[in-house]
């Protein structure tokens, strides 16, 4: 099976800005574990002209995907908790729904990943059977917070044409 890294392409023009987070700051981490310490609906406000790009996939402040792939995540991997977000643009009256999604984290980090001598990874090898059935989930202890997909889930997100997303082949043993 292959496997990839998926990151929100911060290369795109006309980006959303938060009113109260910088997008291009720090991004907060939750995990499964973390789903009772959550809120179930958060709202978000935006400032801009109400005519920025709505992305499909955002890591800032949380990893969170657009509504309308919410099913999709939820056939490849039951197991995601999801927590709504509302993008609310007050100014012009508009509102984008997205999900915060929960991960599991997986050991999966194989025993040909090269490291260098301060410890940081320097070539990142999957293990195929500690990834298991998961199509989707994060690297556990791994310097790497990015969610890790299978091809499978990412050509079904891409047959969707989303905007906003980067994905990034990860080796597997």
């Amino acid at each position: 099976m292959r496997y990839f890294f998926i990151a929100q392409d911060t290369n795109l023009s006309h980006t959303i800005q938060y009113r109260d987070f910088d997008i291009f700051g720090g991004r907060h981490l939750f995990i499964r574990e973390d789903a009772n310490q959550l809120n179930d609906v958060v709202a978000l406000y935006l400032t801009g002209n109400g005519k920025e790009a709505i992305w499909d996939f955002l890591q800032r402040p949380v990893t969170m995907f657009s509504e309308r792939f919410r099913k999709i995540l939820d056939a490849y991997e039951p197991d995601l908790i999801f927590k709504e977000v509302v993008l609310i643009h007050k100014e012009n009256s508009l509102q984008y729904r997205y999900v915060h999604t929960l991960m599991e984290q997986v050991d999966a980090v194989g025993k040909s990943t090269e490291y260098y001598p301060d410890g940081s990874v320097k070539r990142l090898v999957l293990d195929n059977n500690k990834i298991g059935r998961h199509n989707l989930f994060l690297l556990k202890g791994s310097q790497r917070k990015d969610p890790v997909v299978s091809l499978a889930l990412a050509e079904s997100l891409l047959r969707r044409k989303p905007c906003g997303l980067c994905f990034e082949e990860v080796e597997v043993e």
